[in-house]
């Protein structure tokens, strides 16, 4: 499909806006402030945003806000469900509550007492809002994974901790709607940074998985690819930067399809972070590839997943 200069300009106003949700999803989000951040008019932005993103500007932010704090809530039970509401960018706690309730079925306090298989095989009420055609991924809400499938992980993972520095990185962010959207990002972005000269043998290539595949469907799961860059040079419109703080991380490496990730974060979670001395400190961990995912299947490359922490 042939693709003007002006596609191209409406697709990154609507991506520049998807990123700006991201960074400010407790606070005002109403349709004229983001239109202002698109530079639309508010009626034309819905239209652009409806047609790039499949939801409406209202429906999108919900469910971000929702699965956001759906994660909160089962990655720190110490934080109060009248903590979560106040910050969660609803009107009010009843309208949060009455939110959740539509959207998972469960009250808050219901879903935070499930189990995780339940979490799972939930996976918001609608099974058909899960479907995909991505190959056995349907199984990550059919599936519940036993403790022995579970510790399989205590052999082929070797967990431990670390101090790193603080990384820059600029990035684009995709969907994982189809199987090769890892790689089409990854190229998407070494073509720009090519063009600019700023991949170098210290280059690292890495990647963030913004949402959990048991609480979004997965093919509207988003994924950062990004590169280290050494500053914030004039990257202009097409990419974003963002910064991985200085801190405390657990890592291991791995290698393998998203089934086999997210199988090995579950025995990091429920079978190593119990009795490591540590807890999670942030909801947003990060892979380091081996190789640019831009020349070779992501599931065929080693990397190493890097997860914040901080003493229990």
């Amino acid at each position: 499909m042939h693709h003007t200069n002006h596609d191209k300009e409406k697709n990154t106003a609507v991506r520049r806006t998807l990123e700006y949700i991201q960074m400010n999803i407790g606070e005002d989000l109403s349709l004229e402030k983001l239109s202002s951040v698109a530079n639309y008019s508010p009626f034309h932005f819905q239209r652009l945003f409806s047609e790039y993103v499949g939801e409406t500007p209202k429906q999108y932010i919900i469910r971000l806000r929702l699965e956001r704090i759906a994660h909160l809530l089962k990655i720190f039970p110490a934080l109060t469900i009248s903590e979560l509401a106040a910050d969660s960018g609803f009107a009010s706690a009843a309208t949060f509550s009455r939110a959740f309730k539509n959207y998972f079925g469960f009250s808050a306090e219901e879903f935070r007492s499930l189990p995780d298989h339940k979490v799972r095989k939930n996976c918001k009420t609608n099974r058909k809002k899960c479907i995909t055609h991505l190959p056995e991924h349907s199984e990550f809400w059919r599936r519940d994974f036993s403790e022995s499938e579970m510790m399989e992980w205590k052999d082929k993972v070797d967990i431990s901790t670390k101090a790193i520095a603080g990384m820059q990185l600029a990035y684009v962010t995709t969907c994982l709607d189809n199987p090769d959207a890892i790689t089409h990002a990854f190229r998407e972005l070494s073509n720009w940074a090519r063009a600019r000269m700023l991949i170098n043998t210290e280059t690292k290539f890495v990647g963030m998985l913004l949402d959990i595949p048991f609480i979004t469907p997965l093919n509207k799961c988003r994924y950062r690819a990004g590169i280290t860059i050494a500053s914030k040079p004039g990257l202009g419109k097409d990419v974003c930067t963002t910064e991985i703080p200085r801190g405390t991380y657990a890592s291991y490496r791995v290698k393998g399809n998203i089934m086999s990730i997210v199988k090995s974060l579950i025995y990091f979670k429920h079978c190593w972070l119990d009795t490591s001395g540590y807890q999670i400190k942030d909801i947003t961990g990060f892979e380091v590839f081996d190789v640019n995912p831009a020349d070779k299947p992501s599931e065929q490359i080693a990397r190493e997943i890097i997860i914040p922490v901080k003493p229990s």
